[in-house]
C-alpha cells in the first residue's frame, strides 16, 4: 500500500518518493515539492480543505486532491 501525505499525522516527517499524477507533479515541482525532499505535515484544514506542509524553512499549502498524489517512502 502506498502512503500519501494525507496518511501522515500532524508533525510527522517523511520523504517524498514520487507523484501519482504527472499534471499535478508539474505544479508541485515548481513550488519546491520534489522527490527525495523531507516534508512535515503541519496542519490540516477542516472539512477536507488543504494541508500545510513544511519543507526546510518553507511552508506550503496544497489542496487535498494534490496532496493525495504525493507518494512517500515506505517505512522500514
Amino acid at each position: 500500500m502506498e502512503r500519501t501525505v494525507l496518511d501522515l499525522s500532524l508533525g510527522e516527517e517523511a520523504t517524498i518518493r514520487k507523484f501519482k499524477d504527472a499534471s499535478v507533479a508539474c505544479k508541485l515541482l515548481t513550488v519546491g515539492i520534489v522527490p527525495d525532499a523531507r516534508i512535515t505535515l503541519m496542519r490540516k484544514a477542516p472539512f477536507g480543505g488543504a494541508v500545510c506542509l513544511k519543507l526546510g524553512q518553507t511552508f506550503i499549502a496544497v489542496r487535498n486532491t494534490e496532496a493525495k498524489t504525493i507518494i512517500l517512502e515506505e517505512i522500514e
